[in-house]
Formats: structure tokens, C-alpha cells, sequence
């Protein structure tokens, strides 16, 4: 049962992988058109914040390269998060930290090199660097929270020390 439990952490790493598989199994065509409506649909929101539109500038154009970083941004941070947890399962903090910024980036290696033989796509060492850039600000979040725990754990033991 401790083992079921142990390795329990890592079917959502492995599923969130596969999702990011999906995604790089797309040819350039359906992958930019996927993106291209997500970037409109977050155009119009910009758009009914601001209560006008530019004119000249054209919203969808100039914002679809970040959505597509951002999301893979987002998708590696979410990975580094699942394997974390994954690994933290197994060892201590600082070494599952370390072996899931390490599994994310051979993930985001072989990702790219993936998309290498899809239709329509190619794989990028900057892409890689994109992802890596999630993965280092999840780093920084966790971090955050971290010391935050840390934090309340001291303020909890000073006052049970006081009293």
C-alpha cells in the first residue's frame, strides 16, 4: 500500500505530459489556429476592458507570439508542479527540486525535438529556453512558498515557546 501511494504522485505528471504530447502532435496548421482563437478571444476581452479600440494597430497580431509563449510557459510550470510533488513523495525537498527541473527540461528537449517530425512544425532551442522560463519561475513561486512555511513555522514555535 506505502508503494501504491509512493508512485500515486506521479499519474498526474504522466498525464500532464501526455496533454503536453497532444499538443505537440498537432500539425503548424491546427496549432495556430488554436492559439490564433485564444489570442482573439483574449483581444476582445482587452478590447471591453478599454472600452475602444486603437486604430492601426491590429491586437490579434501584436499579442499571438506572447499567448503562444505564455502557454508554453505555463504548461512546463504546471509540469515542474506535478513532478515536484511526484518526487517530493520519494526524497527530500532540495533533491526533488532539483531532479524535476532536470526531468523538465529533458521533457522539453524531447518535446521539441517531437515536433522536429511534425507537419508543419519545428523544433526550437529557444522554445526550450521559453519552457525553461516556466519552469524557473514555478522554482521561484515554490520558493516563495516555502519560505513562507517557514516563516509561520517559526512564528508558530516562538509562540508556544512564550507561553
Amino acid at each position: 500500500m506505502k508503494i501504491i501511494r509512493r508512485y500515486f504522485w506521479f499519474v498526474p505528471s504522466l498525464l500532464w505530459m501526455y496533454f503536453i504530447y497532444g499538443f505537440s502532435d498537432q500539425v503548424g496548421e491546427v496549432s495556430g489556429g488554436l492559439s490564433l482563437t485564444v489570442t482573439e478571444k483574449l483581444a476582445a476581452i482587452v478590447v471591453r476592458l478599454a472600452g475602444r479600440r486603437v486604430e492601426g494597430i491590429d491586437l490579434v497580431t501584436l499579442m499571438h507570439p506572447f499567448v503562444r509563449k505564455a502557454a508554453h510557459m505555463g504548461e512546463y510550470a504546471i509540469l515542474f508542479f506535478l513532478l515536484f510533488l511526484s518526487f517530493a513523495a520519494m526524497m527530500r525537498a532540495t533533491r526533488a527540486m532539483s531532479v524535476s527541473i532536470f526531468v523538465s527540461f529533458l521533457y522539453a528537449c524531447a518535446d521539441e525535438y517531437h515536433q522536429t517530425m511534425i507537419a508543419g512544425r519545428s523544433g526550437q532551442w529557444t522554445d526550450v529556453c521559453v519552457d525553461m522560463t516556466g519552469v524557473l519561475a514555478a522554482v521561484m513561486v515554490l520558493l516563495f512558498i516555502y519560505a513562507g512555511w517557514q516563516g509561520y513555522d517559526e512564528r508558530k514555535k516562538e509562540r508556544k515557546r512564550r507561553t
